[in-house]
């Protein structure tokens, strides 16, 4: 966003991820003119830091409104707009204000667009599976049937969005994502279609296709790594194929690692893995719509080890493929 101020300053601009004000005074000659520059740059840097974040205040004085899954969105957006505003972000802050306000209006607010942030690029197709997966929910009837799990899948990644473009706070970013995977599959699971089992059979004109069941693939690395070992392509080709045998297929990728390191840290680690495994499984055709990634860190090993030993067999992702 930017404003011209007048002729006399020059451009001001507030940055997309920072209220932060830049201007430039030129060279006036007069002590009147200097003076009169000086006092009007004050007054319109002190206009435009004032408007930062003031849309938060504007959303809290209202009351939630609309339906439910839209009372759901503004208590979300409000809570994200607070987060925001006290790290000093206001742009972003406004941003989920304006959405909190918009929701309790009863009008219709829509889940962030990938394409139209600067994310990185090996980020974009994954968010852009994820509101596939979103919109495919909400498409569903999730809002009306989950309304507040729905508005929860929403919130957490319009978050994950916001979060994933600024791109410095892993923690920050994976625990938006994660919120919105847990919703997003509370949502699917009970929203999926029952089976109903006739007692009585009649003559089938054709055979129904066998039921594939869910495999599990590995891929290993080196010790303290995120880069998969040489051969991982087979396995995850693998994979990649075996997802074709699904008419709705669900790919599960969890990160794993060794007992050396505190748990944080092999937390972040399980997550570089289960990524890394997850763009080279992209390359090879799998849709990013049905990829979950997990990160278990040093829990659930493989081998049983004590803590703060090596061990090549627990260093893995598992990619697991299943679905109907």
């Amino acid at each position: 966003m930017q404003f011209l101020l007048f002729a006399g300053l020059q451009r001001t601009t507030i940055n997309h991820t920072r209220c932060e004000t830049f201007y430039t005074q030129k060279t006036v000659e007069g002590k009147i003119m200097k003076n009169t520059m000086k006092f009007a740059i004050v007054g319109a840097a002190s206009l435009i830091l004032a408007a930062c974040g003031g849309k938060l205040e504007q959303a809290e004085k209202l009351s939630p409104g609309g339906t439910e899954f839209q009372q759901a969105l503004y208590t979300g957006y409000v809570d994200l707009a607070k987060a925001e505003y006290n790290e000093g972000d206001y742009i972003d802050s406004d941003r989920f204000a304006e959405k909190a306000m918009a929701a309790t209006r009863g009008e219709q607010v829509d889940p962030y667009h990938p394409e139209e942030w600067h994310l990185p690029a090996d980020r974009e197709p994954v968010l852009v599976g994820a509101r596939e997966r979103l919109m495919a929910a909400l498409g569903a009837g999730a809002s009306e049937e989950l309304p507040l799990v729905a508005a929860r899948a929403q919130t957490s990644f319009d978050c994950w969005v916001q979060e994933q473009e600024e791109n410095r706070q892993p923690k920050d970013i994976a625990a938006c994502r994660d919120a919105f995977i847990l919703a997003i599959e509370e949502i699917e699971t009970a929203m999926a279609p029952v089976v109903v089992v006739q007692e009585k059979v009649v003559v089938m004109e054709k055979k129904e296709p066998m039921m594939m069941e869910p495999k599990s693939f590995e891929v290993n690395f080196a010790f303290d790594s995120s880069t998969p070992l040489p051969g991982s392509d087979e396995e995850i080709k693998a994979a990649s194929d075996y997802m074709k045998e699904f008419k709705d297929p669900k790919i599960t990728i969890a990160g794993y690692t060794d007992t050396v390191g505190s748990v944080e840290y092999n937390d972040k680690l399980g997550e570089r893995r289960a990524e890394a495994v997850a763009f080279m499984g992209m390359d090879m055709g799998m849709e990013p719509q049905r990829i979950i990634m997990r990160s278990y860190g040093k829990k659930d090993l493989k081998v049983q080890t004590a803590d703060g030993v090596r061990n090549a067999a627990n260093r893995r992702v598992v990619i697991t493929v299943e679905g109907n």
